[in-house]
Formats: structure tokens, sequence, C-alpha cells
């Protein structure tokens, strides 16, 4: 088995307290050759939030609400075994929703 060579480069390179290595402007190009950034960014999550809005709306407007009370579930009725589970996939799906708007970086 062969010792690690004590002497590599980019170890002492790696090791000094220089927090900026130079690279010769090839930072400084990349970043100006970047896009600029839109704006309008708020149009997209709008639109987004708003289609999401209008489903959780229609959802709720199509739910079988008759079918949703305590003697129904309690008898095992397939139907509002549905209807329990339509509530619930829109209760979480809004969750998640409010969740992935409050961490949306931009």
């Amino acid at each position: 088995m062969n010792p690690p060579d004590t002497h590599d480069p980019l170890d002492t390179l790696l090791r000094e307290q220089n927090p900026y290595i130079e690279d010769n402007g090839f930072t400084a190009r990349v970043i100006t050759a970047l896009p600029q950034r839109r704006r309008h960014a708020w149009v997209r999550p709008t639109l987004l939030l708003g289609a999401t809005a209008v489903g959780y709306v229609l959802a709720i407007h199509w739910l079988p609400w008759h079918l949703l009370n305590a003697s129904t579930l309690l008898s095992f009725n397939s139907q509002a075994l549905l209807a329990y589970t339509l509530l619930l996939t829109i209760a979480g799906s809004l969750l998640w929703g409010v969740i992935a708007a409050l961490s949306w970086e931009d």
C-alpha cells in the first residue's frame, strides 16, 4: 500500500485561510452572463394560487355533503367513506399548498 502524498498542492490550497481563489475574472463573467430577473415574477405564483383556489372551490362545491355525518361513517357506507376520503384529500392538499407557498423561493 502506497503512503498518501503529503505534498499535494490542492490540499495546501484548500488548507489556506484565503476565502477567495483567484479565477482571472471567471466568476464576474459568469454573473454578468446570467439572465436578468423577471420584473413580473409574481404573476406565475398568483396564477397558480388562483387556479388552485378555483379547484378547491369546485371540489368543495361538488363534495357530497349529505354523506358527511357520523351515522353514515359508522355504518361503513362506501359512499360515505369516499366522501370523507375526498374531504381529507382536499384538506391535506390545501395544507401542502400553504406550506409550499410559504417556502417558495424566487
